[in-house]
């Protein structure tokens, strides 16, 4: 294990060269592939080395995190609508449903708790301002009730939380959020939840891994996979050089999130079944930030509409979000991009219901659209409708995740490590995982420890300019694009420096970083 001292192993374009060469002369077999790297897939390869099982290796065709794990709410939330549903089933009769609808919450509630003691540089208290809309039909006492039955969940857990509030006529809402058109609304209620930035959290888990010894490479794509007596066969193809490796691996655990079927159909036959419904959610980062507050507010479709304001490190900016949109058969879930329609909606209902700071073209630092893996199922339900909860699908040494929320990477990591069958597949047992934090505590306590490009390049493995400009220093190299652009071009200087790029690669590397799509 390596010392808790504050200093990183180098995690850098060297490191994944050494691990690509290095896999041109095994001779033993790995004890797991993982295919994906986005949080599911770094909470597994921590959760791994954590339990001495460091002969892993994960990979993703693209960027760490360049999936749904970089454009998500950022909340790490036990699903407070998740009350009000098992409310309606208890309602209805469904007593088993409703009992797993709360206890989803409840399970959720204490996983959040976890993760403030592993990364609380990371994790960090959010306070919600629940807004119910002038036409919506809840029952205000309802919701209320829904608020301090999730508080009270929190604090028997030992989450000490403000207490909720609730504000029920709309001299109260103006004196309480001023900066929301009163006339529009019939109540809001304030409640804590939790927000991250999904990126880093992805990042730390890979830094953490790599400090224990084991290995992770981005851009780099499985090709196909075999399954033999002796476990999983598979073709590796390095997207940077085209050159390609077969390995052997006891496991493969298929992280790949919104492209878990394609991964299963890379295995040479015609999967068992369709692992998951793919639906797309969209968002929009406006700086300078629209509110002083942070609110779900209930549109007139039934679903709730975030309009976050985050702050990463002092950097203060609006998260607007989010859409449903099922993709269909066949649509690539590969860097999928808001639709004019979508942008459309978030900013007509956010100007809606905050009039006295709109949306303007000029403010948008970006827009991002993230696959949520919905776990396939049969019937008509509507995608918000459709069940958060996660699968682990086995198929002898091969292992299917289904479905996780940011809030549940590592509980699912814990589970996928405890329920694979180790002795049967030739691995050794691991081990019991100590308590670790994310981060050693001499690395500080703010969000982003990586300050200058040089250490983003060692120590977070960036290979394109777009990899450190979206993924590694949260919203700040968009705002710059915005207000400095100044800053965005030392920053480029230095990493092209340091990659070894000429003008010409430089000038290439400029152009993946491209302007956000406006509605």
């Amino acid at each position: 294990m390596a010392p808790s001292s504050g200093k990183r192993r180098e995690f850098s374009l060297r490191t994944r060269q050494h691990t690509w060469d290095s896999l041109q002369h095994r001779t033993q077999p790995l004890d797991a592939l993982i295919v994906g790297g986005g949080i599911v897939g770094a909470g597994c390869l921590r959760e791994m080395a954590l339990r001495g099982l460091t002969n892993a290796l994960l990979i993703d065709k693209g960027d760490f995190a360049s999936g749904t794990s970089s454009a998500s709410s950022k909340l790490i939330h036990a699903g407070i609508r998740y009350l009000e549903q098992a409310w309606n089933r208890l309602k209805e009769g469904q007593l088993s449903a409703a009992v797993r609808d709360f206890w989803f919450v409840v399970e959720a509630s204490s996983e959040r708790k976890a993760l403030r003691r592993l990364a609380p540089h990371l994790i960090r208290t959010k306070r919600i301002h629940l807004v119910l809309a002038a036409g919506d039909t809840r029952n205000p006492l309802s919701v209320m009730a829904g608020t301090w039955l999730y508080f009270f969940i929190q604090l028997l857990q030992g989450q000490a939380y403000e207490r909720p509030r609730a504000y029920l006529n709309q001299e109260a809402i103006r004196r309480a959020v001023p900066e929301i058109d009163a006339s529009k609304v019939r109540a809001v209620f304030t409640f804590a939840d939790a927000e991250t930035d999904d990126a880093r959290l992805v990042i730390e888990n890979l830094q953490d891994a790599n400090d224990l010894g084991a290995a992770a490479m981005n851009y780099v794509e499985l090709v196909s996979f075999e399954v033999r007596d002796d476990g999983v066969h598979a073709l590796l193809r390095n997207r940077e050089t085209e050159a390609t490796a077969r390995v052997h691996s006891r496991v493969l655990i298929n992280a790949a999130g919104a492209s878990v079927d394609d991964v299963a159909a890379r295995g040479g036959e015609a999967p068992s079944e369709v692992f998951v419904d793919r639906v797309a959610g969209s968002h929009i980062d406006v700086h300078p930030p629209l509110t002083e507050n942070s609110y779900y507010v209930t549109a007139s479709d039934g679903r709730l509409v975030f309009v976050l304001c985050r702050d990463e490190d002092g950097l203060r900016f609006t998260r607007i979000g989010t859409t449903e949109r099922p993709l269909a058969p066949g649509e690539s879930s590969d860097a999928p991009r808001p639709t004019q329609r979508e942008l459309q909606y978030l900013v007509g209902l956010t100007n809606e219901f905050f009039p006295k700071s709109p949306v303007k073209a000029g403010d948008i630092i970006g827009t991002d659209a993230g696959i949520r893996p919905l776990r396939a199922r049969s019937g008509t339900q509507s995608a918000f409708q459709k069940s958060r909860e996660h699968e682990i699908v086995e198929e002898g040494p091969v292992y299917h995740i289904i479905g996780v929320k940011l809030t549940d990477y590592r509980r699912v990591a814990v589970e996928v490590m405890n329920g694979i069958r180790w002795d049967e597949h030739g691995a050794p047992l691991p081990s019991t995982p100590p308590s670790r934090p994310l981060r050693p505590a001499e690395r500080g306590d703010r969000m982003y420890a990586e300050a200058t490009a040089e250490q983003i390049v060692n120590q977070t493995m960036v290979l394109h300019w777009d990899d450190l400009a979206l993924r590694r220093l949260g919203g700040r190299p968009r705002t710059w694009r915005q207000s400095d652009p100044a800053a965005l071009d030392r920053f480029l200087n230095e990493m092209s420096r340091l990659m070894g790029w000429s003008p010409t690669q430089a000038a290439a590397e400029r152009a993946r970083f491209s302007a956000p799509t406006l509605p």
